[in-house]
């Protein structure tokens, strides 16, 4: 069995960062918002610097947001628009770029519980 230091810290990484979106998912209608709480999350709970970019997507007017929300709360439209973030981070042993549905929690729970 490898046993490789850097891809260990890599997993640590990986899994408080999905973490923390999860977490923070109800903020994700306020986009500052929500990447404040995920850094601020993050740099806390991380002993190493590394580079974290989040991204929630195009930024649409709020009329639009509220006219999804809707949709989505009164006919059951599911939308994607306002669940994808991608997150990209550099760690010591590679960098890597992420896709998280935040919609579906399930896909991530096995990979961050076990």
């Amino acid at each position: 069995m490898k046993l490789d230091i850097n891809e260990v810290y890599h997993n640590y990484i990986v899994r408080v960062i999905i973490f923390s979106l999860f977490t923070y998912k109800r903020l994700i209608r306020q986009p500052e918002v929500y990447k404040q709480s995920v850094y601020s999350f993050t740099k806390k709970r991380l002993p190493w610097q590394i580079n974290l970019l989040i991204d929630t997507g195009i930024q649409m007017p709020r009329d639009k947001q509220r006219e999804i929300v809707l949709k989505e709360l009164l006919e059951g439209v599911e939308s994607s628009d306002l669940t994808t973030v991608t997150v990209t981070f550099t760690t010591p042993l590679k960098e890597t770029t992420i896709k998280v549905d935040l919609r579906n929690e399930d896909k991530y729970q096995n990979f961050l519980y076990l």
